[in-house]
């Protein structure tokens, strides 16, 4: 008996050893990322020049996301706009420090580019330190008033022109595989640089619409267009739609069979990614907790919220392991729908 008695306070003594070891190392983890956060910048790199729309989420995110940081650091903003967000992700992959003063929005269409095999790839999207996500978007198909369609099921009977920037841009991408998967009769027309002139042409008739316009930009800077009744919303294009437009048909379920249908869901992953931030892999565990904990909190806090409705811009936030499972599924897409969407973009 007294042996035992005598094992059992040894036991009991180890596991209060532990306990109170595992205390104070999570201490010391809390205060070396409130030491480091003191002394050091906090860096977030924007994919686009200043004004553009992912750099106007990141600007408002870094006006208050050092209020959730130990150490409260300063925090500047980055533009690497180079190589439709490539450059930036090369860069957060291979060249930032790792050390936790550094993330950035890495676009989805970056990560798309990497199962596409593209050679301007210098990353692997799976292994980036993923913080979370800021909003998941929507494609918006919108006609003019005077283009005939009233309905998605004109999109098939009647000539939409749509306008897009070039070949590789969503605006030109989206409605060829509309046209070439589903059968929607799109004739496309790139040269136009940007929305803005892509707008002014639909108001003069040069085109009669357009695809690749998110849903976030069209209720930021559409709108009073679609109030007038110059233009109308026909279609979305989304893994899920925006219940705020719960009449606006989903381009998804045109799909007329599952292999289509993955094709489709492969081309919106990018959108559901929409804003998506991530640091460096290799970056500290703790140092990394704390971002995304920071990122979740201010994109919760009402007054982040209040300057985003100022701006007109959407928050969905998504945090980090929803985040990397959307980025799994972009890599899981079966090889026969990757290539469905490059045979039609090919044509």
């Amino acid at each position: 008996m007294a042996g035992s008695s005598s094992a059992n306070l040894r036991r009991a003594s180890f596991l209060m050893l532990v306990a109170v070891a595992s205390c104070a190392a999570a201490g010391a983890s809390a205060q070396d990322a409130e030491t480091f956060y003191k002394t050091h910048t906090l860096t977030l790199g924007s994919p686009n020049s200043p004004g553009g729309g992912y750099d106007i989420y990141l600007r408002v995110l870094a006006r208050h996301i050092a209020r959730f940081i130990p150490g409260n650091p300063s925090v500047i903003v980055q533009n690497v706009a180079a190589a439709g967000g490539m450059a930036l992700a090369n860069q957060i992959y291979n060249t930032v420090p790792k050390d936790g003063s550094y993330f950035g929005m890495v676009r989805g269409t970056a990560i798309q580019e990497e199962v596409y095999k593209s050679p301007q790839v210098q990353f692997r999207g799976r292994d980036f330190a993923w913080i979370g996500n800021m909003n998941s978007d929507r494609d918006a198909c919108v006609v003019s008033a005077g283009s005939g369609v009233s309905a998605i099921d004109d999109l098939y009977k009647r000539e939409v022109i749509a306008g897009a920037s070039g070949a590789g841009a969503q605006s030109y991408s989206f409605p060829v595989v509309y046209r070439e998967l589903l059968g929607m009769k799109f004739k496309v027309i790139a040269g136009y640089p940007g929305t803005p002139e892509r707008l002014l042409a639909l108001e003069r008739g040069e085109i009669t619409g357009a695809c690749g316009i998110s849903l976030s930009l069209f209720r930021s800077q559409f709108s009073r267009l679609a109030a007038d009744g110059k233009i109308r919303l026909i279609a979305q294009g989304a893994l899920r739609k925006d219940e705020r437009y719960p009449d606006v048909p989903n381009i998804l379920d045109q799909a007329k069979s599952p292999e289509i249908r993955q094709a489709l869901e492969f081309l919106y992953l990018p959108l559901a990614l929409g804003r998506s931030l991530a640091a460096p892999p290799g970056t500290p565990p703790d140092r990394l907790a704390v971002l995304r904990s920071a990122t979740l909190a201010a994109m919760k806090d009402a007054d982040f919220l209040e300057e985003a409705g100022k701006l007109d811009i959407d928050i969905e936030p998504m945090g980090a392991d929803e985040t990397q499972a959307t980025v799994e599924r972009l890599f899981a897409t079966p090889p026969a729908a990757i290539a469905r969407i490059e045979a039609a973009l090919a044509q």
